[in-house]
């Protein structure tokens, strides 16, 4: 595939191997495209937050041909436990649920099996990328990629942009990002240190003053423990682990695996930007953005990885629809965004609105309060 300048050809670049560009990836080499799919090393890949899916997303993954579950890595859900909206807790039992609990992912390895899907069907992983270059070209982009081994240069006609939600290729190529909150995700990881293993599969969601608590067990005798607020609300004092960990002992009170002293945290608290925002167009002249890189999701909704799956494949089809019979599949594409983005604005405002204790609190004004603005701005694209 090189040609003379010493350039690798591709007609395909995916940046970012997260579910979202594994699965692009994967579904554009299965249409016949060449393609290459850059990962990063991950600052802490031993975790990443968003660790919980829907049980549907088995059925979807099936469908597009990529066996993630069958094998039993990861832990299928058993339900949810809800304290929000009164004191009174609410249990969601997985039984209960046509489709079952949904699954606690071992995350890291939930996209090496994604990705390793991609790479069966065709597509050329370069992994351990530290520095992504990228510069408009003729007919297409060109690429500097510094990995584990020399620099690594490419050429493409498309890239697909999956680095998450800063969508930094978007950005550079000149796209506008609508920002609707300030949400982040102060959060650790506990491990058992103890024998006696903790059996508890249940998620735990409980709702606070000045924001959400959240844990769920993980693979590997793992759970992890977060803390969802708006960045200028939040206590600098919790970056400290001490400081977190009595915090949420003493605020989370549903979840007794928050205090149980046989678990130690072992990775944070980190500090992530979780925030719901979206590119007011999510494609451009030979660009196309996917996964949280197109749009992001408040975590409360469990929309983010499988909205993540979907959207790699959607960008995909609409990559393939373009280049060979649809000359509006780009513009197709968009306006399935819009109307799945305006659908979770609403969801998230129903969510939100159940809370009433601490309706005079700022976190909860803000997104009891917002909606009518959101979605007039979505309609118009104004800034807000």
């Amino acid at each position: 595939m090189a040609g003379r300048s010493g350039k690798i050809r591709f007609d395909v670049c995916v940046v970012g191997g997260g579910p979202a560009g594994a699965v692009t990836a994967h579904v554009l080499a299965r249409a016949g495209a060449r393609v290459a799919l850059f990962v990063r090393d991950r600052p802490h890949s031993a975790f990443v937050i968003g660790e919980t899916v829907p049980a549907e997303t088995r059925l979807l993954l099936d469908g597009l041909g990529l066996d993630c579950f069958s094998a039993g890595l990861h832990l299928p859900g058993a339900g949810t436990m809800v304290r929000w909206g009164s004191d009174q807790v609410q249990s969601r039992e997985a039984i209960l649920s046509p489709f079952g609990g949904g699954w606690h992912l071992d995350r890291a390895l939930f996209e090496r099996q994604l990705i390793a899907g991609a790479v069966k069907s065709g597509a050329v992983m370069i992994e351990h990328c530290s520095r992504i270059e990228t510069e408009p070209a003729p007919g297409g982009w060109e690429f500097r990629i510094d990995s584990a081994g020399p620099q690594i240069r490419a050429i493409s006609s498309y890239v697909v942009d999956c680095t998450g939600r800063m969508a930094r290729l978007a950005i550079d190529a000149g796209a506008r990002r609508r920002i609707h909150d300030k949400l982040i995700a102060v959060w650790c990881v506990a491990e058992e240190s103890s024998a006696q293993a903790d059996l508890d599969q249940r998620i735990y969601l409980e709702s606070a003053p000045d924001g959400w608590f959240y844990s769920a067990r993980i693979p590997n005798r793992h759970r992890v423990l977060a803390y969802f607020t708006d960045g200028d609300l939040c206590d600098a004092r919790l970056r400290l682990a001490a400081n977190f960990e009595e915090y949420v002992a003493n605020a989370f009170h549903l979840n007794a695996g928050a205090k149980d002293p046989h678990y130690r945290v072992v990775a944070g608290p980190f500090h992530v930007n979780a925030v719901s925002a979206r590119l007011v167009r999510a494609y451009g002249e030979r660009w196309i953005a996917a996964g949280d890189a197109a749009q992001s999701f408040d975590p409360l909704s469990s929309q983010g990885i499988i909205t993540a799956i979907i959207g790699g494949n959607n960008a995909a089809v609409a990559l393939v629809a373009a280049h060979s019979s649809d000359s509006c599949a780009l513009e197709k594409f968009q306006d399935d965004l819009d109307a799945r983005y305006a659908a979770y604005l609403a969801e998230r405002q129903t969510y939100y609105r159940a809370e009433q204790r601490w309706v005079e609190r700022s976190f909860w004004q803000r997104r009891c309060n917002d909606f009518p603005s959101m979605t007039n701005a979505l309609a118009t694209g104004r800034s807000i």
